[in-house]
């Protein structure tokens, strides 16, 4: 069993507002109601402010073409909606973990080969779909953690896009737990008691 880990660069900011536009009538929300989306995105504008201790410098208004607004209350259901279809891109039997910008998917195979081919062909297709919807990946912080049976002569695999290695881990923090390779819980106590210490 495995477990790859996705980090994406700037999800947020990456919304693409043509396609998430596209999208919506999937969801149901077509007619008026996709008008309305539409207009709530559409004709913003940004521009930066620096202060420095001498002057101020500002740079010309830029129209957005892409990301949700943040700190609104739609920005993170108008990701969701973006995101949704993410799992319609992985083959059978694998299993996705969505959570806000958050993307980590859990592959268990009878046979080393067939995790490693598993492995492989999900990433790749994952990568995929991160590069049509505009998305990139974290190379650097994107992780795969392999789970080991201590009762069990294991065989290691690994996952590599154009020859360079996924970042292999044997512990990674996830929404608040420590989870290890063997899937015990001893690294995630021992790191809430040494907090507390």
């Amino acid at each position: 069993m495995g477990s790859i880990f996705f980090d994406l660069q700037k999800a947020f900011d990456s919304v693409n507002h043509s396609l998430l536009i596209e999208k919506l009538p999937y969801y149901g929300i077509a007619g008026k109601a996709q008008i309305l989306l539409k207009s709530y995105l559409s004709n913003r504008y940004q521009h930066v402010l620096l202060k420095t201790s001498r002057t101020n410098v500002v740079s010309e208004w830029t129209k957005v073409y892409c990301g949700v607004p943040q700190g609104s209350v739609l920005g993170p259901l108008l990701y969701l909606l973006y995101f949704n279809d993410l799992p319609e891109a992985l083959p059978a039997k694998i299993i996705p973990i969505l959570y806000a910008d958050d993307t980590s998917i859990v592959i268990t195979r009878p046979s080393i080969g067939e995790l490693q081919q598993a492995l492989t062909a999900s990433f790749h297709r994952l990568n995929g779909w991160f590069y049509e919807n505009f998305l990139s990946l974290n190379f650097n912080k994107t992780y795969f953690l392999q789970f080991q049976n201590k009762n069990y002569n294991n065989s290691y695999t690994s996952i590599t896009l154009d020859n360079t290695p996924v970042t292999k881990i044997d512990q990674i923090k996830f929404w608040g737990l420590t989870i290890n390779d063997s899937l015990t819980w001893n690294t995630h106590i021992d790191g809430c008691s040494s907090t507390k210490g």
